[in-house]
């Protein structure tokens, strides 16, 4: 069975770069990117500013469809997980991180992305080029789990700097079960 992953490029500015290395981050809606150090957390916020203009929220970091933390330690997207999916369902889909772990490691996406109305969840994954970031075959299995058992839409985000690319659809990754 083959499983398409999309990917979309997403162009940021040197701007935006230096503002988020600054700390100014007033226009990032996702507490946890917010507060991470540095220049972490940028190529996730880029993801997520750009699905923003699409009328989605996002959350980066602190959600888990497929298990592996308890119940209740992120209780925002647990309610958005219950509220699209059911309770049954969700619970459900949550002990497949028992059904896998350790035996293949899989990675849940950076992003979660939602229609505040409750309509729609997709998720991503982000990779700035500028740092050589990978994707690596546990993020790929995560994606391709996440659209097989759940039908969500899922994609990567290739986050480029300006001039050295343009926005638009990638190449997409074909994974193989």
């Amino acid at each position: 069975m083959d499983i398409l992953i999309p990917t979309r490029k997403v162009i940021y500015t040197k701007e935006q770069y230096d503002r988020w290395k600054n700390g100014e981050r007033d226009d990032c809606i996702d507490p946890y990117c917010r507060n991470l150090p540095g220049t972490m957390g940028f190529g996730e916020y880029i993801g997520g500013k750009y699905y923003e203009s699409l009328g989605y929220q996002w959350i980066h970091h602190d959600f888990n469809l497929l298990g592996g933390n308890k119940l209740g330690k992120y209780p925002k997207a647990e309610g958005i997980f219950r509220q699209y999916f059911g309770d049954e369902r969700y619970e459900k889909g949550r002990q497949l991180y028992n059904l896998f772990s350790p035996a293949v490691r899989i990675e849940g996406p950076d992003l979660m992305l939602f229609k505040p109305d409750g309509s729609e969840i997709r998720f991503a994954e982000c990779k700035r080029l500028d740092t050589r970031d990978k994707l690596k075959e546990s993020q790929v299995r995560g994606l391709a789990l996440l659209k097989l058992l759940f039908g969500c839409h899922v994609e990567v985000i290739e986050i480029i700097e300006e001039g050295k690319g343009e926005n638009g659809e990638g190449n997409p990754i074909k994974w193989s079960f």
